[in-house]
Order: C-alpha cells, then structure tokens, then sequence
C-alpha cells in the first residue's frame, strides 16, 4: 500500500541494525497486502489507486534474507511495478562487537517510462548491547535510469534502544548519487501490544544538492484479527529518492494482510551472548510459580536446558527454537526438569510452562516484550 519511499530503504535499516540470532531451524514468513491507496506526488494531482503485496522473509542465526514485490494500479489506468530484495550475512559476536556485510537490489517501472534499478553493498560494525547498541556502516553500488547508470556512495551512524516496550532507533545518512548529495537525520519506533503493531518515522532532509528538503514523517498501524489475517493502516510524506527516481509525495493506504507462514518471532535488537550458562539467581517479579533454568554443556550437537522447579508434575518449554510450540520436559532423579535441544551459540527467546498453567519467564532470565501479550524470556548459550 506504501507507493512511494522504497520499502528496500526501511528493510536495509532492519538488517543494520534488527539483526537477531534464530533457533535451531530457519524462521521463515511470508504474507501479501491487498489494499486501496490514495497519493498526492509532489507537483502532480491526487490520484488514488489499488495495490497487491507479496512479501517473503527468512532469518538464520547468521543471515536475514527479505524480498517484496509491489503491483499498484491508478485510477487513471496507468500502473507501475516495484521488486525490491535485501540480504545480510552476520559474524560472530567478538568482545561486544559484530560484523555484517548486506545486499541490496531492486527494480521499478512506472507505465510505458524507463525503468530504474539499483544495486548497493553496505559493510556495517555494531556495538552490542543487551538493550542498547550503536553501528557505523557504508555503502557503495550504482543506480541505472534505462541503462544509464550513477554510482552511489554514503555513510551511515545510528544508535538504538529498548526501553518501555519500545524500540528506539536514532540514524543519520549521507548519501552520494552521482553528482546529487543529502544528509538524512531519522527516527523510528516500534511497538508491539497483544494483537496491535505500530510503527512511526520521522525524518528532516537537513541538507542537499538536487535531492529536496524538507521533514518527513511516516506512520503505520495493524490490527491482527487472526493468526492469518490483520488489518493495516499506514500514511505519512515521504522525501525525494534519488536512487529509485520516485519524486517525494504523500499517502494514505488500507489493506488487508494476509499471512500465509506465520513469522511469530518479533525482529528485536542484536544481544552478545554471555559467557554465564547459570540463569537461577532470585527475582521477586517473576511470575509464580518459582522456578529456574539452567543450560548445561553434553556431548552432544547442543545442550542440555535444565529446569529446577520443585513440586512441578509437569514442565514444558516453547521458544522460537521449537516454533513456539509446546515441548515436554523430562524429570530427573534427582527432581530436575531436562530437554535435549540442538542449540547453536546464540540467545534466543522463550517461555516456560508448568502443569499446564500460564506461561512465564523463569527467575533470573532477562525479559523483553514479545510478539503477543505478555514478556519473554531470553535464553543464552555460549
């Protein structure tokens, strides 16, 4: 439903800077909007128009792959055509540090016009934190108008935060398009409550040579109404993108998600691993009832997820390892609760479960909001 800014552009800030480490198996999603759109280009009538939206992800504990196309066609009859792809390869965590190189390449044609299409490469550093970090990244690639090709440089620094169940992201751009130059500061937020999403942007073109001024702010909001349908609303003004060629403008759409593999694990922020396995430490704002978790090394391709909880006749464990499925635990001799999981180095996110009551996050666990209502654990192998 979104018809101007290029969704490669938000994509580019999730792979920096969103970068997460998955369970056992790929996280895989897919989903396509159908939604009606009203937009005003600048220098241009209104016009209004519909739009289907297919979009694909996947995430691996090293690499997080994404591609959306985009069909929009305008009342006028007129239509334009829009693929857009991003990739990035991670490293391993080193003294707070992360290395990531990314990938991104896209394609747009507007009627009977000349098409664009870009390809860019961006090599990025983070620094890690539990819930906060920073990154410092480039990018080199070129930008074609019917052959006719530019090369494009930039330079990036953000910071982020999670604070009150919200993501925080501060960034700032400077950005080279043959002989077209701008500096973009931006803002973005997302947040998660039970069934209800938002996300928010707001930007200023502080400076530029022929590619606009101007703030910028764009905003979207969904509505699950199901495990496989949510609705979305989403509108804001967008500035001029010099590398896809769209002309800054306004909109509002309102669509229909439809959700064909669900993506049930939240994108959240890089957290380093952490050389402590315990997680049994005291804290009076657990849920009840009381329990810890232990990860203990085997001999074995994984580990072994130990829960000590007394009295318990039955303990169970879902997590984005499982699929967010329930797993049953088995008990010990000596009382404890055990699974045997095929777990690479990494943190990952999930819940316990005991006799069946409610899920929660165990004594000792850092937690963080999840995609649902409710917190969840974050669990840290080595």
């Amino acid at each position: 439903m979104r018809v101007g800014r290029p969704a490669w552009a938000a994509t580019a800030v999730v792979a920096g800077c969103f970068a997460t480490t998955t369970g056992l198996e790929a996280q895989t999603g897919a989903s396509l909007d159908l939604g009606v759109t009203g937009v005003r280009y600048d220098g241009f009538k209104p016009s209004s128009g519909v739009s289907v939206s297919p979009e694909f992800r996947l995430e691996r504990p090293h690499v997080l792959a994404w591609a959306r196309g985009s069909y929009l066609r305008f009342e006028s009859g007129r239509h334009s055509v829009q693929a857009n792809t991003a990739g990035s390869l991670f490293g391993g965590a080193w003294h707070g540090l992360r290395a990531e190189i990314s990938g991104l390449a896209g394609i747009s044609r507007y009627a009977d016009f000349a098409s664009f299409s870009h390809l860019l490469a961006s090599p990025r550093v983070h620094v890690l934190g539990t819930r906060s970090g920073a990154w410092l990244g480039g990018t080199a690639g070129s930008t074609w108008l019917a052959g006719d090709g530019r090369p494009v440089t930039g330079a990036e620094l953000g910071v982020w935060t999670s604070r009150l169940g919200v993501s925080w992201l501060v960034s700032g751009t400077m950005t080279h398009v043959g002989d077209t130059a701008y500096t973009d500061f931006q803002g973005v937020a997302h947040a998660r409550r039970g069934r209800f999403s938002f996300d928010g942007t707001l930007g200023v073109r502080a400076w530029s040579r022929g590619g606009g001024h101007g703030v910028y702010g764009e905003a979207s909001a969904g509505a699950s109404l199901g495990p496989w349908l949510a609705v979305v609303l989403s509108g804001g003004r967008y500035p001029t993108d010099p590398i896809r060629g769209s002309v800054s403008g306004r909109y509002f759409g309102i669509g229909m998600r439809m959700t064909a593999l669900p993506f049930r694990r939240q994108v959240t922020f890089p957290v380093p691993r952490a050389p402590a396995t315990h997680h049994s430490s005291p804290d009076p704002g657990d849920d009840p009832p009381a329990a810890s978790v232990e990860v203990r090394s085997c001999r074995c391709a994984g580990v072994d997820l130990v829960v000590h909880a007394a009295g318990a006749a039955q303990v169970e464990v879902a997590g984005d390892f499982t699929d967010w499925e329930p797993v049953a635990l088995t008990q010990s001799a000596s009382g404890t609760w055990t699974a045997r999981l095929p777990l690479e180095a990494g943190t990952y996110r999930f819940n316990i479960r005991i006799d069946g009551g409610s899920w929660f996050v165990p004594a000792g666990v850092s937690r963080i909001s999840g995609d649902f209502e409710g917190d969840v654990g974050l669990l840290r192998v080595p």
